[in-house]
């Protein structure tokens, strides 16, 4: 892995060699990593950057133009995407609501080179809460698929894939919960209004990217897997925060309850993206952020590569649950109350699903 986190780091800046010359063998280690964490086009950069000062290092000629026709189609994606959330949020608009778009194609906006960022579906956080949505959705005949507790999948526009949400992200610990939609309820209107003429779209501030984004990869890290390309977004989050910003981001994070986690991230964004020390928000934990890194590795984008879960689909929802379950207690030492949360709030959340008739 050691030249994988190489690359990322003079992809990102904060390196400029390679340690060693890689092998026709290391090159394709390296693109496997970079498919499996959805870092393709984050990791083409690297190479353009080095070969930049150094034109004799040589990528296989089979793989770099396979490698470069991938990073076109991730640019495409980017420009449609871009193009759809314009549009649904003016759909949104003419209903009478706001928008938001999570993650994605607004913290793309951070990157140095935003049509790089391997993109994913549109998460649009809708003002209104869930009924008032699911109503307005409804009336538009829009088509809709599962309902849960945070967003529902939509078909609005033929061809992307969206996610409508009621709150930005949701835990199954009832405290954090709570202090989570507190925080998201607190600055709501900020995020609504943060409209950027250019792309036609609103996405999240700095200062509320430093905890949503955080909180994000908390949740998936506890539920299903998380990858490397959250890790790189949450990177240029703090970068482009200013002392100030940072501080308050670190108090933030503090009253919500995810302190803990963001110091396991901070490992994380040292040991594979280079992160200076004052860029943090807190100080890194080595024992919580090594158990973060591997199963970052293990996982890959949002947990589908995790062989542990490879019967995620399975129709036995009970079995799969305890094989989930499994997993999520390895991690009881660091994270007790999120853990012992889980299948009590599972238990509820499909009684609640049921009672609303979303199932």
């Amino acid at each position: 892995m050691s030249l994988f986190v190489e690359i990322i780091q003079v992809a990102l800046g904060t390196r400029t060699v390679f340690s060693r010359i890689p092998s026709e063998d290391d090159w394709q280690q390296i693109y496997d990593i970079a498919a499996k964490q959805s870092l393709v086009g984050i990791v083409i950069r690297g190479i353009e950057k080095i070969r930049a000062t150094n034109t004799a290092l040589s990528v296989p000629k089979v793989l770099l133009l396979q490698w470069i026709g991938e990073v076109q189609v991730i640019e495409q994606q980017n420009k449609k995407l871009n193009e759809a959330a314009e549009h649904l949020t003016g759909i949104i608009k003419n209903g009478g609501l706001r928008s938001c778009v999570l993650k994605g194609q607004g913290v793309a906006t951070l990157y140095p080179q935003s049509l790089l960022r391997q993109p994913g579906d549109i998460d649009l956080w809708v003002e209104g809460g869930r009924e008032r949505v699911l109503k307005f959705l409804k009336d538009s005949y829009f088509g809709l698929g599962k309902v849960v507790i945070h967003h529902v999948d939509a078909r609005i526009i033929k061809g992307v894939e969206t996610e409508i949400h009621f709150i930005p992200v949701y835990s199954c610990n009832p405290f954090l919960h709570h202090r989570l939609q507190r925080f998201f309820r607190q600055h709501a209107d900020e995020q609504f209004s943060n409209i950027d003429k250019e792309l036609g779209f609103a996405y999240p501030t700095l200062r509320f990217n430093a905890v949503y984004i955080l909180a994000h990869i908390y949740m998936h890290f506890l539920y299903e897997g998380i990858g490397l390309r959250q890790i790189v977004d949450y990177y240029y989050v703090l970068k482009n925060l200013d002392d100030e910003g940072r501080k308050l981001a670190a108090s933030d994070i503090k009253k919500v309850g995810l302190l803990k986690f963001a110091r396991a991230v901070m490992f994380v964004l040292q040991r594979v993206c280079g992160m200076d020390d004052g860029s943090l928000v807190t100080r890194p934990d080595d024992k919580r952020g090594e158990l973060l890194l591997n199963e970052i590795m293990v996982s890959g984008n949002f947990g589908k590569y995790d062989d542990r879960l490879k019967n995620r689909d399975a129709k036995n929802l009970i079995f799969f649950n305890l094989v989930a379950l499994k997993r999520q207690l390895r991690f009881f030492r660091y994270y007790p109350m999120d853990i012992i949360s889980i299948p009590f709030f599972k238990v509820l959340h499909w009684c609640w699903r049921k009672w609303k008739g979303y199932l």
